[in-house]
């Protein structure tokens, strides 16, 4: 437990996040099944020996206090430190319980070691786009460049108009299928009535 990287891990009681608030969120803290707290620190003395809290100013080691409260958040915040005295203590780790769940805050170090890592990423993905336009020529030795790249097989061929053998044989095709599927197709015109039929039956229609 000592080598493990608590940051990845959290923790919480189901049965205490009912209730759970500022005035019993140490106590909540301070549970042995927490994986964060240190069961030989002061707060643990002090309950196994049913002393006053205050009294915890007085004595010297590791010890666990409410540092901030957020109520618009739900944010409670729990400093481990270590006393040596009644006005000196030395902070060791921040915890943040939200919503009864208990995290282990990052330390400065972390902190920046994950951010340095994020652009040291970036930057080397700078330098291998930026290696690519680098050119020699004998002549002129090395330059830099930036014209497009060449475009790759696939992508000529995906450019390359058809050829009139390919336009034939796709006209043909929607030639066919036209006629095959008309009565399908939508009237781009108005409808017009037919003339000759009504001209027809007048003509068939004996004269008086």
């Amino acid at each position: 437990m000592a080598n493990e990287n608590l940051m990845t891990k959290s923790w919480k009681d189901s049965n205490w996040i009912p209730q759970l608030s500022p005035h019993n969120v140490l106590a909540y803290f301070c549970q042995r099944s927490n994986l964060f707290y240190d069961k030989t620190c002061n707060n643990e003395i002090a309950k196994m020996q049913r002393l006053n809290p205050g009294q915890l100013l007085h004595m010297k080691g590791i010890e666990y206090t409410l540092l901030h409260v957020d109520d618009a958040s739900d944010l409670m915040i729990i400093r481990k430190q270590e006393r040596h005295s009644p006005s000196h203590v030395v902070p060791l780790a921040n915890y943040y319980v939200l919503q009864g769940t208990i995290y282990q805050a990052p330390d400065l170090h972390h902190v920046l070691n994950s951010r340095l890592a994020g652009t040291l990423f970036h930057l080397q993905e700078a330098l291998d786009k930026t290696l690519k336009m680098s050119r020699y020529d004998p002549n002129k030795g090395h330059y830099w460049s930036f014209d497009p790249p060449e475009p790759s097989k696939e992508e000529k061929l995906r450019n390359e108009p058809c050829s009139k053998f390919q336009k034939e044989s796709v006209d043909k095709l929607i030639d066919i299928l036209t006629k095959k599927y008309q009565h399908f197709m939508l009237r781009t015109g108005p409808v017009v009535p037919e003339q000759t039929s009504i001209k027809q039956e007048e003509k068939d229609q004996p004269q008086r």
